[in-house]
């Protein structure tokens, strides 16, 4: 057995195969695909990750669980009291 890389041990002394994957700019959301390990590392230090990210809905709006929440529960829906309840609902789940 040869040397091994620190890098590419798990927690238990195993060596974990790297897989070709995606990764994604978080700003643009374009994909690029890192093939060797190198350039993964390479990816990583300009600012991508794993996940893609989320689009946003026509007009720019996101109908999450607190804003869905809130409408439920305020009668009159857009007012500033209920746009107070998202901020605090979303801040709450951070």
């Amino acid at each position: 057995m040869g040397i091994i890389n620190p890098k590419k041990m798990k927690a238990g002394g195993k060596v974990k195969a790297f897989k070709s994957h995606m990764m994604y700019d978080k700003k643009t959301g374009k994909g690029v695909k890192a093939p060797t390990m190198a350039k993964h590392l390479e990816l990583k230090k300009k600012g991508y990750g794993h996940t893609k990210p989320k689009k946003m809905k026509a007009g720019g709006t996101v109908k999450d669980a607190c804003y869905k929440k809130v409408k439920a529960s305020y009668k009159v829906f857009p007012s500033a009291y209920a746009s107070g309840a998202i901020a605090k609902c979303r801040k709450k789940g951070k």
